[in-house]
């Protein structure tokens, strides 16, 4: 594995040598570390000899936003080993032991393994343990669908933006492309690698002669198919659809189809059993046995629509669909609760508060066509420059996507988005805002306003 070693003295020089005898390799071996010399290496793992380099404590999170992950061999009381032990950072005693060595090299055979989650570190490095604790424990819902009646919405684009939201903050965010419409996932995130996609995940598991994926097992093979995001290690992404052809007999059959709701199951288990959250982007027709499944496995469904008269008629039509396809599998009583319960409207591009009619108008069509309960706004998303909103997916930078932009750049033009939308993931993270605050994606600093947005940011 690729090691960066911090350090100039002879501790450091031995440590070295021992590293490259056990079949590492060394990046390079420098007294000390800025951000902008880090990002001039791949090295997996940074090691810091604190009593023999010069390194300030940002670098030291910064490295852990870049998915590096950080060793320390630590002095007495210096401010890298006093944060090294705040955060829970791997330390050992200077100079080391010949078991400080062993146990040292051994953690970097668990990392180089995949057996050590750098995402822990991440979020432990960037709010601090007391904080990750919080954020992790005040999880409300863990299993997110993310869908829209029709086209050119914003569904991505929101789905997108809450992963990528979340794991900023240091949760463990897993996003599925699970739109049978061949969605545009990957495309959003530059990704140019994967492990697997959905279609091929499915083709394989339906087409299994035998049935090996159940409960926990199941999520500890479906793990791999996920690929990490680069200087994201939070995130971790699983693409949809190859082709938009999914007209394979095997996908018709009632026992495709089961197996179809059991790997969707398995997905969505993947982020609760490492304490996190999944989402899946999820196509417009709620009646496809992948739409399907993803909708009935969820514990919350956001519906993503423009204040539009188009989307207002397109929204009653999928509620019709999808109490329909549930009262097939459940009853009205389930359907009705299942509706009430789960989904949350989000509405996206808006430019004022004309919102609140085509609310009221939606409300309304929904009462006049028997539908016995009310449904209420529970985000608004406001307009983004368009220049901004292009560059999010036509540049060449995954950075470039909407929130993580506003954290990186904090440009004036993305504060309302980014705090709206903050505001809309605490639905399902209460304690969001707390740590989209610590990390910087939303500040609430009024004296840099030039104006106070309609909405109450």
């Amino acid at each position: 594995m690729e090691v960066l070693l911090i350090g100039a003295g002879q501790v450091t020089s031995r440590l070295n040598m021992t590293l490259v005898q056990h079949g590492h390799t060394i990046s390079a071996q420098l007294p000390n570390l800025t951000p902008q010399m880090l990002n001039g290496f791949d090295a997996r793992a940074l090691i810091v000899v604190s009593p023999e380099c010069s390194i300030a404590i940002d670098t030291l999170v910064y490295a852990a936003e870049k998915g590096r992950y950080i060793l320390v061999v630590a002095g007495g009381s210096d401010a890298v080993t006093a944060w090294a032990n705040s955060v829970n950072i791997p330390s050992y005693a200077y100079p080391p032991s010949e078991i400080d060595v062993h146990n040292l090299l051994d953690e970097l055979r668990r990392v180089e393994s995949g057996t050590v989650a750098t995402d822990d570190q991440y979020r432990r490095a960037v709010l601090g343990s007391e904080m990750a604790a919080r954020l992790q424990s005040g999880m409300a819902i863990r299993k997110i669908a993310v869908t829209s009646p029709k086209g050119g919405t914003g569904k991505t684009t929101i789905a997108v933006n809450m992963a990528v939201a979340m794991a900023l903050c240091g949760i463990s965010t897993y996003l599925v492309d699970a739109d049978a419409n061949a969605g545009a996932l990957g495309f959003h995130l530059r990704l140019d690698r994967t492990n697997d996609t959905l279609i091929n995940l499915l083709k394989r598991e339906i087409s299994a002669k035998s049935r090996v994926m159940s409960g926990i097992a199941s999520t500890a093979a479906l793990l791999p198919s996920f690929v990490q995001i680069d200087n994201l290690p939070s995130l971790r992404v699983l693409p949809g659809l190859t082709t938009d052809n999914l007209a394979d007999p095997v996908f018709s059959e009632e026992s495709g189809i089961q197996r179809i709701g059991e790997v969707i199951q398995g997905l969505y288990n993947v982020g609760p059993s490492s304490n996190g959250v999944t989402i899946m982007d999820v196509g417009i027709n709620p009646a496809h046995p992948l739409h399907s499944a993803a909708l009935r496995e969820a514990e919350s469904i956001v519906i993503v629509i423009k204040p539009e008269v188009p989307d207002l008629a397109e929204t009653l039509r999928w509620v019709r669909s999808i109490m329909s396809e549930v009262t097939r599998f459940a009853g009205k009583d389930a359907a009705h609760e299942f509706v009430s319960t789960r989904v949350k409207i989000c509405y996206n591009q808006v430019y004022d508060d004309t919102f609140k009619k085509a609310h009221n108008t939606l409300r309304d069509s929904m009462k006049s066509e028997g539908i016995d309960f009310d449904i209420v706004p529970n985000g608004i998303i406001p307009f983004v420059d368009p220049k901004l909103a292009t560059d999010a997916v036509n540049s060449d930078y995954r950075e470039h996507i909407l929130i993580w932009r506003a954290k990186k750049e904090r440009p004036e033009e993305l504060r309302a988005f980014a705090e709206a939308l903050i505001s809309f993931t605490a639905h399902f993270v209460p304690t969001i805002t707390e740590a989209a605050k610590r990390v910087g994606i939303i500040q609430f600093d009024e004296g840099k306003r030039k104006r106070r947005t309609w909405f109450g940011f």
